[in-house]
């Protein structure tokens, strides 16, 4: 599953799946970095257009590369379910191999993109 979420290394979101992390009853999500929250405020405002979206990963949204691990390490996962892979110490180890080695990634990636595996047209659906 850690190998998978890489998927969101390339791709964007509605702002909609995400806003708790920013408007909650208790503030910004504390594990999100201070500056990356309010640069995606400024995309995704309370109440904004629901066709508005933001990229998953900052850095380098249109690249499949690692540094969406790198991203989870400086407290840039746009999901919370992206951050608790860092924050987990049952995944935060294989996060920091990951970001450490694009290599590893590809590697375990691809094992799970091949003839075995599956790429989802809506991730929350399978095809």
């Amino acid at each position: 599953m850690i190998a998978l979420s890489g998927a969101h290394t390339i791709g964007a979101s509605h702002c909609n799946r995400f806003a708790d992390r920013l408007f909650s009853s208790s503030g910004v999500d504390p594990s999100l970095n201070r500056a990356y929250a309010e640069q995606i405020k400024q995309a995704c405002p309370r109440n904004v257009d629901p066709n508005v979206v933001v990229q998953l990963d900052p850095t380098t949204p249109n690249t499949f590369d690692n540094v969406y691990y790198q991203n989870l390490i400086d407290g840039k996962g746009l999901f919370k379910s992206d951050e608790i892979l860092f924050t987990s110490s049952a995944s935060k180890s294989t996060v920091v191999e990951f970001a450490n080695n694009g290599g590893e990634f590809n590697a375990a990636f691809g094992v799970k993109t091949g003839r075995a595996g599956e790429i989802r047209r809506d991730c929350s659906a399978f095809n």
